[in-house]
């Protein structure tokens, strides 16, 4: 009796850390990689425990050798924690990331930002029309929602591969660019300067930067900024990750206002940095603000940085607002922490609200389906919705349409082609249909990278830094070529400015210039 109840606990002990990971894998739970790495870890020290109660030698044997084990395991986490320093995290599935402590750190592994110009010519040059050039002034391209409905370059890359231009070292952060004619804006960390660069789209060369003391280091997310640039006519609004809004010369780089909205956040600052991209509109620049308390939404006057106006709500999130037209009236659309509202932009008032609960991070950017239709995902386990957004005689009302968990965006957003969805689903690229919220087919592993959709194919940027050219077909997945860009961890979106592709971690920045496809070649004006 006793050998069977022995034999029946041992296996139940051995069986315990494979059920686990198999319903955590089934289930599709969003900590299913950290059940992956504690799973085993625990499956051993329940065995080693039956063994010390249970196991089939004399207990004084048993003892000994889970005592010599237990040391053994001391002995080897003290040589761990001595040799190696915590560094972030390996991927978007946060587990830790550690290296050796005599490695220097990411952003001090490059030399302090040293502009080859300030005003001279190689400035000047930057403003000078460029063939094949169109600009990408903000964060996800012309609308703020990742879709090029046209583009002046090929993405036959089997034929006409992708020419690399320039590759050069950058600091850490997880910005993405802007581009204005030549020039290419974004924010790095090195050292104690968070900066603002702005580099020449066709040679690398630095043309200026802005720098101010400050240095974000999050737990998992890693160091440095993670905000685009947006530029507004000659000017350049950028968000730090400390919280310090700038408006700079989009020519020298000068700077024009600054607002540290830090100490506004009264002790409630975004876990892992403010990430959201300034929104320009109506003569206004709106930022996101608070976690978890008001101020959700600050809007500050374009030209001189003045207060405008503060939505309080109840805590911001990661997303970046949009400026969408809902049911024939124009307004910003914000993801918040608990819930997304639209809002009239010259003050700021709520219109309409939808509760979305969960204390876990929003980032992908709301999505306009037809007229008067919301598409909101997220990861995590929050699922998706699909809202009904519309306007009556006496006020904003909404309807959830649809909610499904087949569509979960960790740390991107979806895009959209007709009636369909497409995007990063738990890492992996995924249809849904947008009439049901139903899943359309799931293929090709990417990791939480990012994606573009131009034209009819999706431009993706994988987490270990490749490039794939996936079409936007519900009829099925199909990875048409794929180009291996960078060696370390991407997050950061890729832009697309016409013919020329930039593609940038928190340690290297490469520049592509594409083929020129079938049609007539745009050319920047700036």
């Amino acid at each position: 009796m006793v050998k069977t109840i022995r034999n029946i606990t041992g296996l139940l002990c051995a069986a315990f850390a494979p059920l686990w990971m198999s319903y955590a894998w089934y289930s599709e739970d969003f900590a299913r990689y950290w059940v992956y790495l504690v799973a085993p870890v625990a499956g051993v020290i329940l065995l080693s425990l039956w063994y010390v109660v249970m196991g089939p030698d004399i207990w004084k044997k048993r003892l000994k050798r889970f005592a010599g084990f237990v040391i053994l395991l001391l002995v080897g986490g003290g040589l761990f924690v001595s040799l190696t320093r915590y560094e972030g995290s390996v991927s978007g599935t946060s587990l830790p990331r550690f290296v050796w402590k005599w490695m220097p750190v990411v952003d001090e592994a490059i030399a302090l930002a040293q502009p080859v110009a300030s005003g001279g010519e190689e400035a000047g040059a930057a403003g000078e029309p460029v063939e094949g050039v169109v600009d990408s002034a903000q964060f996800l391209g012309p609308k703020r929602d990742g879709v090029w409905q046209d583009s002046p370059a090929s993405f036959d890359w089997q034929k006409q591969a992708p020419q690399e231009l320039w590759r050069q070292p950058i600091g850490a952060g997880w910005s993405g660019f802007a581009v204005v004619g030549r020039r290419a804006l974004t924010q790095e960390q090195r050292r104690e300067e968070e900066l603002v660069t702005c580099y020449d789209l066709l040679s690398g060369d630095l043309l200026w930067v802005h720098s101010d003391t400050a240095r974000l280091e999050a737990s998992m997310g890693g160091l440095g900024p993670r905000s685009t640039p947006t530029v507004v006519g000659d000017r350049v609004y950028t968000f730090g990750g400390t919280g310090i809004l700038n408006c700079l010369d989009l020519s020298s780089g000068k700077l024009i206002w600054s607002q540290d909205l830090g100490p506004q956040m009264q002790g409630h600052f975004p876990d892992w940095g403010k990430s959201t991209s300034p929104l320009v509109v109506d003569k206004l620049v709106v930022v996101s603000g608070a976690e978890n308390a008001a101020p959700t939404l600050l809007a500050f006057d374009a030209l001189t940085g003045k207060p405008a106006w503060v939505y309080d709500g109840r805590g911001a999130s990661y997303s970046s607002p949009r400026l969408l037209e809902v049911d024939g009236v124009q307004q910003i659309v914000s993801i918040n922490g608990k819930d997304a509202t639209g809002h009239d932009p010259a003050t700021g008032r709520e219109l309409w609200s939808f509760a979305w609960p969960g204390k876990y991070p929003k980032v992908a950017q709301p999505l306009l389906v037809g007229a008067d239709q919301i598409l909101l995902t997220a990861g995590y386990g929050a699922g998706s919705f699909l809202l009904k957004v519309k306007q009556t005689a006496a006020a904003w009302s909404v309807e959830k349409i649809w909610q499904s968990k087949k569509m979960k965006t960790k740390f991107s957003s979806a895009v959209i082609r007709g009636d369909y969805a497409y995007g990063l689903d738990g890492g992996i690229m995924a249809c849904i249909d947008l009439k049901s919220g139903k899943k359309v087919w799931k293929g090709g592993r990417y990791g939480f990278g990012q994606q573009l959709l131009v034209g009819d194919v999706l431009l993706v940027q994988t987490e270990k830094g490749g490039i794939a050219i996936v079409k936007a077909d519900p009829a099925g997945y199909e990875e048409l070529f794929q180009l291996q860009v960078l060696d370390h961890m991407t997050w950061n979106v890729p832009t697309l400015a016409g013919r020329y592709l930039l593609v940038r971690n928190d340690r290297e920045v490469v520049c592509y210039r594409l083929a020129q496809s079938a049609g007539k070649v745009k050319v920047s004006k700036r």
